[in-house]
Parts: C-alpha cells; structure tokens; sequence
C-alpha cells in the first residue's frame, strides 16, 4: 500500500482503544506494517482485523507494557516476523486506573503511586529502550511517546500521574539528544482531554461535559484528531524534529479559569 509510511514498520502500544487505536489504523492508511499491541487480546484482534479489511497489514499482540520480559518478547516479535522497527508510537495507558485511584499526594495510597509509574512511566521505559535498541542497530526510528497537558500545567488530584507523565516528557528531552546523532528521533504528544471510549462514561455526563468544555477554546477532540500528527511525527516529513513536546489540546494551556474540575469529576486528560 503506497502512503507517507509506505514500507515502514510500526509499533503502536495500547492500540486496542483511544489514541492507540486511531494511530495504527492511521499508520496503516499510510501503507505502514502494524504491530497491534494491547494488554487485550479481543481488542488487539479486533483492530487488527479492522485494518486488514480496509487493505492495510496489521498483526495483533498482547503484551503488559509493565512487564519487561512482555516489551522484549514484542520487540523480538515484531523483528524476527518484519526485520526491523522503524517507528513506535507508545499510547497504554490504564484509564480507568487513572480516573478512579489518583490523589492529592497527602491522601495518595503508596501502592496506587507504584502502580502509576509502573504503567506510565516505567512502560514507557521499557518500550523506548528495547525499540530503541533495535532503531540504534538500524541507524533510523522514530519513537512517538504520550504524555499530558496535565505534565506541564498544574492539575489538583492527579498527582501520580502527572509525576509520571512529567518523567516521559523530560525522559523525551533526554533519550533524543543521546540517540539523535546515530538516526533515531524521540519525540513527545502531550494530548488534553481526548474523547476516547474510555473517557466517555463521564464525558457523557451534562455536568462534568459543561465544565470541561469551558476548560477549552475549540471542541475536546476525538482520538482520530491526535493521529495526523503522530503520522507526521512518524513519517520522513520530520526527519528534523526531535526532542520536541507537542501539546494537541484544544487550546486548553492557552488560559484558565479558577474551575473546579475534581470537584466535578475524578478525570484526567491525555489517555
């Protein structure tokens, strides 16, 4: 399938849902090879059977982002059945987790604050460093990591997860100056509030829908509107971006409110 990706292979972690979703089949669109990978083998297969019937080439893959034996197992998996990786874009995240059982850090539970950095910081860890072991090898990638507004402005009650999205965002400045000059480009989406399937619960709500609109200028996006520019992050049209942190937010770092979002809903942005 000819495309912007045409012949590249891609990666693309917590792609049964959301943001990860609508990246792979994006990438797919644009002729790349996809590596569906999701903690759920029914969504994995779901999206990629769903890029196979539209033509593209997509194969699933569960894997705990978490665990790194699972990392190694899908790195040497995509390799040994394509023969390289050349862009990984990491978007798992555990919403609900998110949503339900982050705190104020005085009220935080320790074993909640462990289990945040495990997923979203350590799971980033572990993907950028297994691909971009194999990208070094191959003198060229493109990793795509996922952080949050909430990593850059501050969010009262998302405390561990704003901790550890903080860490993507200056592990994105970190990795791609120490793998810049041998090919691979590290880049960073700091996504708002995405209307993914998992947010719908209570983006569905009147009440908290009404709050976080008047949180942003435009429109709270769907996941489809996060994927053209993870394509181009992807593609040979930045082959001079790296090291960059892109906040896609509907304006939402723009200005501020004194709103009580928490006092609303227990939800977070950028998942």
């Amino acid at each position: 399938m000819a495309g912007r990706l045409a012949g590249k292979v891609a990666i693309v972690t917590g792609a049964g849902s959301g943001m990860g979703r609508a990246g792979a089949v994006a990438f797919a669109a644009e002729g790349a090879v996809v590596v569906v990978a999701d903690i759920s083998e029914e969504r994995a297969t779901r999206v990629a059977e769903r890029i196979g019937n539209a033509g593209g080439d997509a194969i699933p893959w569960v894997a705990d982002i978490a665990d790194s034996d699972a990392v190694q197992r899908l790195m040497r998996g995509a390799v040994d059945q394509f023969g390289r990786i050349d862009i990984l874009y990491h978007c798992a995240a555990d919403v609900p987790f998110i949503n339900s059982q982050d705190r104020r850090l005085t009220e935080l539970p320790e074993e909640t604050w462990q289990r945040m950095l495990d997923v979203h910081l350590t799971g980033t860890f572990l993907c950028a460093k297994y691909a971009g072991q194999q990208m070094l090898r191959q003198h060229a990638g493109s990793i795509i990591l996922t952080a949050t507004v909430d990593a850059l402005i501050g969010t009262a009650g998302f405390d561990a997860y704003t901790a550890a999205k903080g860490g993507v965002v200056a592990l994105t400045r970190s990795f791609a100056d120490g793998v810049g000059s041998e090919g691979v480009r590290v880049n960073c989406i700091c996504p708002g509030y995405v209307a993914t399937e998992s947010q719908m619960r209570w983006l569905a709500d009147p009440a908290a829908r009404d709050v976080i609109d008047r949180l942003h200028i435009l429109p709270v996006p769907g996941p489809e509107a996060i994927a053209p520019f993870a394509v181009y992050l992807a593609s040979d049209e930045s082959a001079f971006v790296t090291g960059g942190i892109f906040p896609i937010d509907s304006g939402y770092m723009a200005f501020k409110a004194h709103l009580g979002v928490t006092d609303v809903v227990q939800g977070g942005a950028g998942s």
